[in-house]
C-alpha cells in the first residue's frame, strides 16, 4: 500500500508575515494551525483588515478534525471571528492563555462558537492521521508554542514566532530539550519563523526593556504614554511595573488593550493590581506626571485610540507640551508610511515621540535573529526547511542561513505565494499551485470588496469624481430638460466655475447631436462618459471618474 502524501498550503499565502492560516491534508483529513489577520495597505482604502482566503475547504469540511493556534497574537488568531462560523463546528485548540484571550473575544459576537480547548506542552493530540503535540517557545506574549505534527506521511515541526528568550518577563523558559529530542526521532521538514533572518547574532530577552522604560519615564514631565501591539502582554506588564514604581496612575485606552489584560490578569500572567489603575475619564483631574496611559494603535489602524489622539479627536485624552508617546513595537512591513505618520501628527501637537528609528532598545522583537533560527535548526535537525511568518526577501535571507548549515538549495523551500508544499518518506518538495487571494473586511462586508472596487476608490482618491444629473424626455432621449454637473476631489468649483460651465455645455452639444440616435438611458450614459472624460482631459489632464445619472422624465 502506497504511502499517502501530506500536502501543506498557506492560505494566507506564502511571503507574508500576517494572516497566518495553514491547512495540512492528508487523505481525509485536514489540520488547520492559526487564523490570524492581516493590515490592510495604504493602497487599500477604506479596508479594515485582511483575512485568509479559505475557499480551498469549502468542499472539504467534513475533513477538518481541528484547528490549533500557536499563540495569542492577532496575527495568528484575529480572523477567527469571520472564519469559525463558516467552519462547521470545527474544535479549537490552543495553550492557556491564547485560548481565553480568544474566548473573551468570541463571546462579544453573537451566535458564536465560544469553546476553545486547552493544549498544553508536553500532552499530544490525536486529530485524525495528525497527532500534534505543542512545545513550549518564548515569544512576546506568554504560552506561545510551536507544533510537533506527526503523519504516516512525515514528522514536521512547524516553528511559528519563536525566539530562545533564556530570560522571559513569564520566566517560562522555552523547551530546548523537547526539540532536541524531536531533532534525535527525526523531523523530515521544518517550517521556521524567518522575520528576523536580516538580523545577526540573537534577539534580546524582553527583560532588557525594563531599563528602557526607566530611563524615559525618569525625563518626563507630563503623560507617560506607551503604545504596543494590544496582545503584547509581555511588555504592557514592563510598561505597567515601571509606572506603578515611578507613582504613576494608569489608564487604558483601547478595548482590545483592556480585554487582554483583563484575561492575562485572571490568570497570573499580569500581576499588577487593580488600584493602580483608573478610568480614562479621571485622567483630565490628576496632574499629568502622575498617569500613563497604555493606548492601541501602534500599527496607525484607522480609527484606533492613537490615531484619535494623533488627530485631537480622542474623547477623553488630549496631548499637551511635556507628554511623552513611546512606540515600543516595530512597523508591521507596509505600515512604516502610516506609522512614519501618526508620530509626525502627535510631534505637531507637542509630543515628545520616541520610537525606534531614534532610540536603541526601544523595542525587543518576538522574532528571532539569525543566531535563533540557525540554533532552531540545529535542534531539529531537518531533513528540509521551509522560512514563513516573513516576507519573500527574508525567506531568502533565511535560505542563506540554512545553506550556512550545510542545507543544500534543492533541500530549502522557497514556494510562490500561493504554491503548495508536498511531504511523503521519498519526496519533500514545492507542489502545484493552490486558489489563493486576499479577502477584504470592510465594515461589515466580508470578501465583498476586491479589485475592482478598490481600483474605483483609488482612482477616486487620485482623480475626483465628476456627476453628471442629466432629465430627459423620454419620448426623445436627445433633448434636455435640465442638466446639473457636480464636482467633488476634481476641481475647486468656486474658481473652475468657467471649466464646468464649458463642460456643462459640451455635454448639451453632445447629446443635441445625437438627436433620434440615442437609443437607451444606458447608451446616453456611455455617451457622456465617453466624450465629457476626453473634454476634461484635454482641459485639465486630469481623468475624474465620471457618474452620468439619467432620469427619464
Amino acid at each position: 500500500m502506497d504511502t499517502p502524501t501530506l500536502k501543506i498550503i498557506s492560505l494566507g499565502g506564502f511571503g507574508k508575515v500576517t494572516s497566518n492560516m495553514f491547512v495540512y491534508e492528508l487523505e481525509n483529513d485536514i489540520l488547520l494551525v492559526d487564523c490570524g489577520m492581516g493590515f490592510p495597505t495604504e493602497e487599500m482604502l477604506g479596508i479594515d483588515m485582511l483575512i485568509p482566503d479559505i475557499s480551498y475547504l469549502k468542499d472539504k469540511m467534513a475533513k477538518i478534525r481541528g484547528l490549533v493556534l500557536t499563540h495569542g497574537h492577532e496575527d495568528h488568531t484575529g480572523a477567527l471571528p469571520y472564519i469559525l462560523p463558516q467552519l462547521a463546528n470545527v474544535p479549537v485548540y490552543a495553550n492557556r492563555l491564547p485560548a481565553n484571550l480568544v474566548m473573551d473575544k468570541l463571546a462579544e459576537y453573537e451566535n458564536m462558537p465560544r469553546t476553545v480547548n486547552i493544549l498544553l506542552p508536553g500532552n499530544p493530540l490525536q486529530l485524525g492521521q495528525f497527532t500534534v503535540e505543542s512545545v513550549r517557545i518564548s515569544h512576546s506574549i506568554p504560552d506561545s508554542t510551536n507544533l510537533i505534527i506527526k503523519t504516516p506521511a512525515g514528522t514536521v515541526f512547524h516553528g511559528s514566532d519563536f525566539k530562545f528568550d533564556l530570560t522571559p518577563v513569564d520566566a517560562k523558559l522555552p523547551d530546548i530539550g523537547r526539540m532536541a529530542r524531536a531533532g534525535d526521532e527525526g523531523v523530515d521538514l521544518l517550517l521556521s519563523d524567518c522575520l528576523g533572518s536580516e538580523r545577526q547574532g540573537y534577539t534580546p530577552s524582553e527583560l532588557t526593556l525594563e531599563g528602557t522604560f526607566e530611563k524615559e519615564i525618569a525625563d518626563c514631565e507630563g503623560k507617560f504614554i506607551v503604545t504596543t501591539m494590544s496582545s503584547n502582554i509581555s511588555r504592557w506588564y514592563q510598561a505597567c511595573k515601571i509606572a506603578v514604581k515611578n507613582g504613576r496612575r494608569i489608564a487604558v485606552s483601547g478595548r482590545s488593550i483592556e480585554r487582554n489584560l483583563d484575561v492575562a490578569s485572571r490568570l497570573g500572567y499580569f500581576p499588577i493590581p487593580k488600584s493602580a489603575f483608573i478610568e480614562l475619564r479621571q485622567v483630565k483631574h490628576l496632574a499629568p506626571k502622575n498617569v500613563c496611559i497604555l493606548i492601541a494603535g501602534s500599527q496607525a489602524q484607522s480609527g484606533s485610540a492613537l490615531e484619535r489622539l494623533a488627530t485631537d479627536d480622542h474623547k477623553d485624552l488630549d496631548i499637551k507640551s511635556g507628554d511623552k508617546v513611546v512606540f515600543s513595537s516595530d512597523y508591521i512591513p507596509g505600515n512604516e508610511s502610516a506609522v512614519q505618520t501618526l508620530i509626525d501628527s502627535l510631534s505637531r501637537l507637542g509630543a515628545k515621540v520616541v520610537y525606534s528609528d531614534i532610540t536603541d532598545n526601544l523595542h525587543v522583537s518576538g522574532h528571532g535573529s539569525q543566531q535563533d533560527l540557525l540554533l532552531l535548526m540545529a535542534l531539529t535537525k531537518a531533513k528540509y526547511v521551509l522560512p514563513i511568518g516573513g516576507t519573500y526577501r527574508h525567506m531568502v535571507q533565511y535560505a542563506n542561513l540554512a545553506r550556512s548549515m550545510g542545507y543544500s538549495p534543492d533541500r530549502v523551500l522557497l514556494p510562490e505565494a500561493n504554491q503548495s508544499i508536498q511531504v511523503s518518506p521519498d519526496r519533500i518538495g514545492l507542489g502545484p499551485t493552490v486558489g489563493v487571494r486576499n479577502v477584504l473586511v470592510d465594515g461589515l462586508g466580508v470578501g465583498d470588496v476586491g479589485n475592482l472596487v478598490l481600483r474605483d476608490r483609488q482612482h477616486l482618491a487620485e482623480e475626483g469624481v465628476v456627476v453628471v444629473v442629466l432629465e430627459l424626455d423620454q419620448n426623445d432621449l436627445s433633448s434636455i430638460l435640465n442638466l446639473e454637473l457636480v464636482s467633488r476631489g476634481f476641481v475647486f468649483e468656486k474658481y473652475s466655475s468657467s471649466l464646468l460651465n464649458q463642460a456643462s455645455e459640451k455635454v448639451r452639444q453632445i447629446i443635441v447631436q445625437k438627436k433620434g440616435k440615442i437609443e437607451s438611458d444606458r447608451h446616453a450614459k456611455e455617451i457622456v462618459v465617453e466624450h465629457l472624460g476626453k473634454f476634461l482631459f484635454d482641459q485639465t489632464h486630469r481623468r475624474p471618474m465620471i457618474l452620468p445619472v439619467i432620469v427619464e422624465v
